[in-house]
Protein backbone atom coordinates (compact mmCIF):
# COMPACT_ATOMS: atom_id res chain seq x y z
CA UNK A 1 0.00 0.00 0.00
CA UNK A 2 1.15 3.54 -1.30
CA UNK A 3 2.73 4.87 1.67
CA UNK A 4 0.54 8.42 1.09
CA UNK A 5 -2.65 6.40 0.89
CA UNK A 6 -1.63 4.73 4.65
CA UNK A 7 -1.70 8.39 5.81
CA UNK A 8 -4.87 9.10 4.34
CA UNK A 9 -6.52 5.90 5.86
CA UNK A 10 -5.00 7.50 9.27
CA UNK A 11 -7.37 10.86 8.63
CA UNK A 12 -10.29 9.00 7.41
CA UNK A 13 -13.11 10.10 10.26
CA UNK A 14 -12.04 13.60 9.59
CA UNK A 15 -12.48 13.59 6.11
CA UNK A 16 -15.52 11.66 6.03
CA UNK A 17 -16.59 14.34 8.87
CA UNK A 18 -16.46 17.19 6.38
CA UNK A 19 -18.90 15.29 3.47
CA UNK A 20 -21.06 13.69 6.05
CA UNK A 21 -24.29 15.95 4.86
CA UNK A 22 -23.96 15.27 1.27
CA UNK A 23 -22.46 11.45 1.54
CA UNK A 24 -25.66 9.85 0.57
CA UNK A 25 -26.48 12.22 -2.52
CA UNK A 26 -23.58 11.76 -3.86
CA UNK A 27 -23.23 7.82 -3.34
CA UNK A 28 -27.01 7.34 -5.02
CA UNK A 29 -25.56 10.28 -7.68
CA UNK A 30 -22.00 8.68 -8.75
CA UNK A 31 -23.72 5.11 -8.76
CA UNK A 32 -26.36 5.62 -10.37
CA UNK A 33 -28.56 4.58 -7.49
CA UNK A 34 -27.01 1.06 -8.09
CA UNK A 35 -25.57 1.31 -4.34
CA UNK A 36 -28.90 1.23 -2.90
CA UNK A 37 -29.52 -2.80 -4.55
CA UNK A 38 -26.05 -3.49 -3.92
CA UNK A 39 -27.30 -2.58 0.06
CA UNK A 40 -30.10 -4.85 -0.16
CA UNK A 41 -27.94 -7.58 -1.62
CA UNK A 42 -25.85 -7.50 1.53
CA UNK A 43 -28.81 -8.12 4.27
CA UNK A 44 -29.74 -11.04 1.53
CA UNK A 45 -26.57 -12.50 1.82
CA UNK A 46 -26.01 -12.17 5.20
CA UNK A 47 -29.39 -14.75 6.02
CA UNK A 48 -30.49 -13.46 9.74
CA UNK A 49 -32.54 -15.61 11.49
CA UNK A 50 -35.31 -14.46 13.78
CA UNK A 51 -33.66 -12.35 16.77
CA UNK A 52 -30.12 -12.83 16.09
CA UNK A 53 -27.96 -10.13 16.99
CA UNK A 54 -26.53 -7.78 13.87
CA UNK A 55 -23.41 -5.03 14.05
CA UNK A 56 -22.29 -3.16 10.80
CA UNK A 57 -19.27 -1.87 10.93
CA UNK A 58 -18.14 1.09 9.50
CA UNK A 59 -21.94 2.06 9.65
CA UNK A 60 -21.60 5.80 8.49
CA UNK A 61 -25.01 7.32 7.79
CA UNK A 62 -26.17 4.15 8.84
CA UNK A 63 -27.96 2.62 5.68
CA UNK A 64 -27.06 -1.05 5.91
CA UNK A 65 -27.93 -1.42 9.52
CA UNK A 66 -31.39 0.69 8.13
CA UNK A 67 -31.87 -2.10 5.56
CA UNK A 68 -31.46 -4.47 8.54
CA UNK A 69 -34.38 -3.35 10.23
CA UNK A 70 -36.55 -2.56 7.53
CA UNK A 71 -36.20 -6.56 6.97
CA UNK A 72 -37.68 -6.62 10.02
CA UNK A 73 -36.28 -10.31 10.95
CA UNK A 74 -32.93 -9.08 12.84
CA UNK A 75 -32.90 -9.24 17.03
CA UNK A 76 -30.52 -5.76 17.89
CA UNK A 77 -28.97 -3.73 15.32
CA UNK A 78 -26.06 -1.74 16.52
CA UNK A 79 -23.96 0.36 13.96
CA UNK A 80 -20.17 1.43 15.06
CA UNK A 81 -18.07 4.44 13.22
CA UNK A 82 -15.22 6.70 14.32
CA UNK A 83 -16.88 9.85 12.31
CA UNK A 84 -18.90 11.19 14.67
CA UNK A 85 -20.54 13.41 12.03
CA UNK A 86 -21.71 10.34 10.03
CA UNK A 87 -23.33 9.57 12.80
CA UNK A 88 -25.12 12.26 13.77
CA UNK A 89 -26.25 11.73 9.95
CA UNK A 90 -27.51 8.38 10.83
CA UNK A 91 -29.54 9.50 13.99
CA UNK A 92 -31.25 12.01 12.23
CA UNK A 93 -32.08 9.43 9.87
CA UNK A 94 -33.39 7.00 12.26
CA UNK A 95 -35.47 9.67 14.28
CA UNK A 96 -37.15 10.73 10.78
CA UNK A 97 -37.84 7.02 9.87
CA UNK A 98 -39.15 5.95 13.52
CA UNK A 99 -36.11 3.38 13.68
CA UNK A 100 -34.37 4.99 16.45
CA UNK A 101 -35.43 1.93 18.60
CA UNK A 102 -34.10 -0.33 16.32
CA UNK A 103 -30.74 0.67 15.78
CA UNK A 104 -27.94 1.40 18.18
CA UNK A 105 -25.30 3.67 17.02
CA UNK A 106 -21.69 4.01 18.73
CA UNK A 107 -18.73 5.86 18.11
CA UNK A 108 -16.36 3.18 17.98
CA UNK A 109 -12.78 1.46 15.97
CA UNK A 110 -13.19 -0.64 13.29
CA UNK A 111 -9.98 -2.04 14.61
CA UNK A 112 -10.43 -2.25 17.78
CA UNK A 113 -14.24 -2.49 18.70
CA UNK A 114 -15.96 -1.62 21.74
CA UNK A 115 -17.57 -5.00 21.80
CA UNK A 116 -16.94 -8.51 23.49
CA UNK A 117 -15.83 -11.73 22.08
CA UNK A 118 -18.79 -13.54 20.38
CA UNK A 119 -21.20 -10.88 21.08
CA UNK A 120 -22.95 -10.89 17.57
CA UNK A 121 -24.62 -13.36 15.05
CA UNK A 122 -23.64 -11.24 12.25
CA UNK A 123 -21.25 -8.65 11.15
CA UNK A 124 -20.99 -6.49 8.52
CA UNK A 125 -18.93 -3.77 6.80
CA UNK A 126 -20.00 -2.08 3.23
CA UNK A 127 -17.71 -0.32 1.62
CA UNK A 128 -15.59 0.70 4.70
CA UNK A 129 -13.15 -2.33 4.25
CA UNK A 130 -10.82 -0.78 2.17
CA UNK A 131 -10.57 2.65 4.43
CA UNK A 132 -9.09 0.91 6.97
CA UNK A 133 -5.18 1.63 7.83
CA UNK A 134 -4.72 -2.75 8.50
CA UNK A 135 -7.37 -4.90 6.42
CA UNK A 136 -6.42 -7.78 8.11
CA UNK A 137 -6.78 -6.54 11.99
CA UNK A 138 -10.22 -5.34 11.01
CA UNK A 139 -11.42 -8.32 9.30
CA UNK A 140 -9.81 -9.98 12.88
CA UNK A 141 -11.73 -7.69 14.72
CA UNK A 142 -15.05 -8.23 13.09
CA UNK A 143 -14.20 -12.56 13.57
CA UNK A 144 -13.87 -11.85 17.40
CA UNK A 145 -16.79 -10.65 17.83
CA UNK A 146 -18.85 -12.97 16.02
CA UNK A 147 -20.25 -15.89 18.06
CA UNK A 148 -20.30 -19.85 16.59
CA UNK A 149 -22.02 -19.95 13.34
CA UNK A 150 -22.19 -16.44 12.87
CA UNK A 151 -21.77 -15.17 9.84
CA UNK A 152 -18.97 -12.21 8.48
CA UNK A 153 -20.44 -10.27 4.81
CA UNK A 154 -18.24 -7.58 3.33
CA UNK A 155 -19.52 -5.60 0.42
CA UNK A 156 -16.67 -3.66 -1.28
CA UNK A 157 -15.23 -2.12 -4.36
CA UNK A 158 -13.45 -4.40 -7.09
CA UNK A 159 -9.83 -3.09 -8.05
CA UNK A 160 -10.58 -2.08 -11.78
CA UNK A 161 -8.51 -4.32 -13.65
CA UNK A 162 -7.57 -5.54 -17.09
CA UNK A 163 -8.27 -4.18 -20.61
CA UNK A 164 -12.37 -4.31 -19.92
CA UNK A 165 -11.88 -1.34 -16.80
CA UNK A 166 -10.41 1.12 -19.28
CA UNK A 167 -13.68 3.62 -18.72
CA UNK A 168 -14.09 2.55 -15.33
CA UNK A 169 -10.60 3.72 -14.61
CA UNK A 170 -11.20 6.95 -16.23
CA UNK A 171 -14.58 7.67 -14.24
CA UNK A 172 -12.68 6.91 -10.84
CA UNK A 173 -9.68 8.86 -11.86
CA UNK A 174 -11.77 11.95 -13.13
CA UNK A 175 -15.73 11.74 -12.55
CA UNK A 176 -15.71 10.85 -9.34
CA UNK A 177 -13.31 12.96 -7.54
CA UNK A 178 -14.78 15.95 -9.90
CA UNK A 179 -18.20 15.60 -9.20
CA UNK A 180 -17.44 14.68 -5.52
CA UNK A 181 -16.06 18.15 -5.09
CA UNK A 182 -18.54 20.39 -6.44
CA UNK A 183 -21.01 18.78 -4.50
CA UNK A 184 -19.56 18.04 -1.35
CA UNK A 185 -16.92 21.16 -1.33
CA UNK A 186 -13.86 18.47 -0.33
CA UNK A 187 -11.33 18.04 -3.21
CA UNK A 188 -9.45 15.96 -0.55
CA UNK A 189 -12.52 13.16 0.29
CA UNK A 190 -12.95 12.23 -3.17
CA UNK A 191 -9.53 12.29 -3.96
CA UNK A 192 -8.96 9.63 -1.49
CA UNK A 193 -12.40 7.45 -2.59
CA UNK A 194 -10.99 7.18 -5.84
CA UNK A 195 -7.79 6.00 -4.85
CA UNK A 196 -8.67 3.85 -2.13
CA UNK A 197 -10.97 1.94 -4.98
CA UNK A 198 -8.25 1.56 -7.37
CA UNK A 199 -5.40 0.47 -4.76
CA UNK A 200 -7.81 -1.83 -3.14
CA UNK A 201 -7.19 -5.58 -2.91
CA UNK A 202 -8.02 -8.52 -5.28
CA UNK A 203 -11.01 -10.47 -4.45
CA UNK A 204 -8.68 -13.24 -4.01
CA UNK A 205 -7.00 -11.19 -1.60
CA UNK A 206 -10.01 -10.41 0.21
CA UNK A 207 -11.14 -14.06 0.34
CA UNK A 208 -7.78 -14.90 1.56
CA UNK A 209 -8.29 -12.07 4.49
CA UNK A 210 -11.87 -13.62 5.27
CA UNK A 211 -10.09 -17.42 5.81
CA UNK A 212 -6.87 -15.91 7.56
CA UNK A 213 -9.06 -14.68 10.21
CA UNK A 214 -10.66 -18.13 10.82
CA UNK A 215 -13.92 -18.27 8.83
CA UNK A 216 -14.72 -20.96 6.92
CA UNK A 217 -17.00 -21.73 3.66
CA UNK A 218 -15.70 -18.27 2.40
CA UNK A 219 -17.59 -17.30 -0.58
CA UNK A 220 -17.46 -14.19 -3.20
CA UNK A 221 -20.05 -12.66 -5.45
CA UNK A 222 -19.39 -10.04 -8.02
CA UNK A 223 -21.85 -7.88 -8.67
CA UNK A 224 -22.69 -5.36 -11.60
CA UNK A 225 -19.75 -6.49 -14.11
CA UNK A 226 -17.34 -6.77 -11.67
CA UNK A 227 -17.57 -3.11 -10.21
CA UNK A 228 -18.34 -4.66 -6.33
CA UNK A 229 -18.29 -7.56 -5.11
CA UNK A 230 -19.74 -9.57 -1.91
CA UNK A 231 -18.14 -11.78 0.27
CA UNK A 232 -19.20 -14.13 3.58
CA UNK A 233 -17.28 -16.11 6.29
CA UNK A 234 -18.76 -18.81 8.92
CA UNK A 235 -17.22 -18.66 12.08
CA UNK A 236 -16.70 -22.07 13.00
Amino acid sequence: MRPDLVQDKNRTPAMFDTIARRYDLLNHLLSFNVDRHWRRQLVAFADVRAGERVLDVATGTGDVAIEFARDATAGEIVGVDLSSEMLRVARDKLAHSGLSRRIALREGDALALPFDDASFDVVTVAFGLRNLPDYRRGVCEMARVLAPGGRAVVLEFLPPRGAAMVAYRAYLSTVLPVTGRLVSGSREAYRYLSASVREFISEDEVRALLAGAGLTGVESRRLTGKVAGLYRGVKS
